[in-house]
């Protein structure tokens, strides 16, 4: 059982990043996880995984926390994706620099988003964002890495008052769909995801006289594919100046340049020998998820390359799903061009 701590107060929240808001449990009662910088950088996802993993727990109101947002100036910047497109590495490759401090997927965002209303004991997108904006030295800036569905957050997220920066990842359809036909979890993933994605997707279209409804894998990935970034792309509309698009296998042909344009596009510009540094170290050559597997561009063309002959029946509706609808509304069309 993991170690627990007195009731945390909002001096201890306000002054550093090491007590998480991880959920709400009982009432107005938040969790919180007792992090440090080398649990940061070594955790893929801020969610209820954390648990298992023997961190010192406490608790506090959540008006404790209103309370120590409010005494927070911690301004973020953010990486939204449309899932398994490398923002996981681009998360790590920014937070192994002085200047950012990265966190990756926190479950605090996806409560927010999953909430069709703001609800009476549960902290505000505000609170949130300050708690998460938080970082170890005044130097630093944090960068939030989102949950693909987080999406739907984009657009308040980057309104707020600084004006923040952020990447929004992507991949073109046909290099989307093979990556999850390439894997098992991905599918699957896609799979639990299809319903609420669905739906997500109509009601940014509106209402009409058609429905997008995917039938095979395929056009259920292409869908999911769809819905995520016509999520981006409103947000990108009316917060342009804000938004540095990344297409993944465009960054992996030139990783140098790329990183250089995301830093860039973050506000930072490294020396070249520190771009250099982090290109060619090891984390462009291990699975970002899970960095104890081997994994690097060259494979990553390899497997998707074996996914599209796979799994080219399945592939082709998905694309040809996408192209019928391409005509039916500006949204996708605007969004394929974009791609």
């Amino acid at each position: 059982m993991a170690p627990t701590a007195p009731t945390i107060t909002a001096d201890e929240l306000v002054a550093s990043p090491a007590w998480f808001p991880l959920e709400n449990i009982a009432g107005e009662a938040m969790r919180l996880i007792q992090l440090d910088e080398a649990a940061y950088r070594s955790a893929s996802f801020l969610d209820q995984r954390l648990l298992g993993a023997g961190h010192r727990q406490s608790t506090c109101d959540v008006a404790v926390l209103a309370g120590a947002a409010e005494r927070l100036a911690a301004p973020a910047h953010y990486i939204f994706h449309i899932g398994h497109v490398g923002s996981t590495l681009i998360a790590r490759l920014l937070g192994a620099h002085p200047s950012f401090f990265a966190l990756r997927e926190p479950a605090l965002l996806r409560a927010v988003c999953a909430r069709p209303a703001p609800e009476a004991g549960a902290p505000s997108l505000g609170v949130v964002l300050a708690l998460l904006g938080r970082t170890w030295r005044q130097d630093q800036r944090a960068v939030i890495k989102a949950t693909s569905f987080v999406s739907e957050l984009a657009e308040p997220m980057l309104a707020t008052g600084d004006r923040p920066s952020a990447l929004f990842m992507f991949a073109h359809p046909l290099a989307y769909l093979c990556g999850i036909f390439a894997g098992a979890n991905s599918r699957a993933d896609t799979r639990q995801l299809t319903s609420a994605r669905l739906q997500r997707l109509l009601r940014r279209l509106g209402e009409g006289d058609w429905r997008p409804d995917p039938r095979s894998e395929g056009e259920c990935v292409a869908m999911s594919w769809l819905c995520e970034m016509t999520a981006l792309q409103q947000a990108a509309a009316r917060c342009a100046s804000q938004v540095l698009w990344v297409n993944f296998d465009t960054f992996l042909g030139e990783p140098v340049a790329g990183l250089e344009a995301i830093f860039q596009g973050l506000g930072e510009q490294p020396a070249p020998r520190e771009i250099e540094s982090l290109v060619s170290g090891p984390m462009m050559r291990q699975y970002s998820k899970a960095p104890e597997h081997a994994y690097d561009a060259t494979l990553r063309r390899d497997v998707l390359r074996s996914a599209k002959r796979e799994h080219a029946a399945e592939i082709s509706r998905g694309l040809q799903w996408l192209q019928r609808l391409s005509a039916r509304h500006p949204l996708i069309q605007s969004v394929l061009n974009q791609a």
